[in-house]
């Protein structure tokens, strides 16, 4: 039988910079997934996927995030800064029953 490979919803005061960002979304994925989680990254997963033409591009960006944060089993605060996205999604994984944690907190219990 194969054991079920948590999923772990990953937020950050992210970069403006989409190329950043995107570069910094990857270090903590690839340590999610040396810990032995799946990390669901919205900054990754939706990256290049809207036309820049959408003006509700960023809001159907959103309600996708939001999906995927309330599939996963815990939400992954990384990076030293909170900004007002990352409190949100840690209300929504609070009203969602995920478990809120940071990527220390992950890897010290490796």
């Amino acid at each position: 039988m194969s054991r079920t490979i948590p999923r772990a919803y990953v937020t950050a005061a992210w970069s403006k910079n989409r190329v950043d960002a995107e570069d910094e979304a990857r270090k903590y994925c690839r340590e999610l997934v040396s810990a032995g989680y799946l990390p669901l990254c919205p900054v990754l997963a939706f990256s290049g996927i809207s036309s820049e033409d959408d003006p509700d591009a960023e809001k159907k960006k959103r309600e996708m995030s939001e999906d995927l944060l309330r599939r996963a089993r815990f939400l992954v605060v990384c990076g030293e800064q909170i900004n007002d996205d990352v409190k949100e999604d840690i209300s929504i994984a609070k009203h969602s029953k995920v478990i809120p944690t940071t990527l220390a907190g992950v890897l010290q219990c490796r």
